[in-house]
């Protein structure tokens, strides 16, 4: 009985796995935002992931010893995942132990192109749900089509058409290459899809963006609504005038966004982290009704406060001298903020 009590209060090993890897982690985010290392191997180093389970596993068994033996081993088995890992990401496949193995060290890219006609189109509904090289989505000057475009893919291309009387309903995107890991690997420098879409037809579009630089340049379409939503991209959009609403829901990426410089136009705008700029053209007259977060929120000197408490500049309403709803050219923003900056100034160059 004495034997069981004396071990029954013995103190286990304390486990440094977690602190260790967090550590190694931030460090090399570190030295990535500091210039001195590059992107790393990460699709060579996910498909090792059972060997994650395997360290996991060896941590918990020596955990089991005495202090301070315990304590150590966690740290050595902490240490060697580590270096283990950190090899084959810094290495990759060049790793003597790793060229005996048919690892995936790039996605597979192939182009493809798509393309509706406009032919007996009056109205189309656009989904656009981007990849993560990014896109350039801009007006088709010649062609007579709804959308024209070529994608480079390395997974299945989910391009839909249909009709609905005179409307075309079309979506486009691209599912997970393979697996689960394949978003990680990368081929080089492949290029960002090209989109071009009709300048003649009424458009009701709807744009989710992800990790990529997106560039929707759709100062010439027709459009009838908008939706667009991005991830952890950067995003560069310039709006056409006309009468339409307007949706922006932003996570943490940036986005700069020139505002129309004619028509009415509602503009909801559900801020994350990122950073957003919004470019009002001189001659639009605007309203904005803020409710914000954390971040910071700056409007230019056109603006004046005509509702709110004069001590909380992230929540009230301000307008432009000009402004009235009944006008033909206004817009409407309103913003529900996160932690991220948002700033409202003249467009770049004025």
């Amino acid at each position: 009985m004495g034997d069981f009590y004396e071990n029954s209060g013995r103190k286990s090993g304390r486990s440094l796995f977690g602190p260790v890897i967090l550590i190694a982690l931030g460090v090399y985010f570190l030295l990535r935002n500091m210039g001195i290392v590059s992107d790393l191997n990460w699709g060579v180093a996910l498909q090792l992931w059972p060997l994650l389970l395997i360290f996991l596993g060896l941590n918990i068994i020596v955990q089991q010893v005495k202090r301070p033996f315990g304590t150590i081993l966690s740290g050595l088995v902490s240490l060697t995942a580590v270096a283990l890992f950190g090899a084959v990401l810094l290495f990759g496949v060049e790793l003597p132990f790793l060229s005996r193995f048919n690892l995936q060290t790039a996605a597979e890219y192939r182009q493809e192109t798509i393309a509706v006609s406009d032919e007996g189109v009056e109205t189309a509904v656009v989904t656009l749900d981007l990849g993560s090289l990014g896109a350039e989505v801009t007006g088709l000057e010649s062609s007579q089509n709804v959308i024209d475009g070529t994608l480079s893919i390395a997974g299945e291309l989910e391009f839909e058409q249909t009709m609905r009387g005179s409307e075309a309903i079309v979506s486009v995107g691209e599912s997970n290459p393979g697996l689960w890991f394949g978003n990680w690997v990368t081929s080089g420098n492949q290029p960002p899809w090209q989109i071009g879409l009709s300048r003649t037809v009424p458009l009701d579009l709807t744009v989710d963006s992800g990790s990529g630089q997106t560039d929707l340049a759709l100062g010439s379409l027709l459009l009838s609504d908008l939706v667009v939503d991005i991830g952890s991209g950067a995003m560069k959009l310039q709006l056409p005038g006309g009468d339409y609403d307007i949706r922006l829901d932003s996570g943490s990426g940036s986005m700069e966004v020139v505002l129309p410089a004619d028509g009415r136009h509602s503009l909801e705008l559900d801020s994350g982290s990122g950073a957003i700029s919004l470019f009002l053209p001189p001659g639009m007259a605007a309203r904005v009704e803020l409710d914000s977060g954390s971040g910071n929120v700056s409007l230019d000197d056109r603006f004046e406060r005509v509702s709110g408490d004069d001590d909380d500049d992230n929540d009230g309403v301000w307008e432009t001298p000009n402004y009235d709803a009944e006008a033909a050219n206004t817009v409407l923003i309103v913003i529900d903020g996160g932690s991220g900056a948002i700033s409202i100034n003249q467009p770049q160059g004025r």
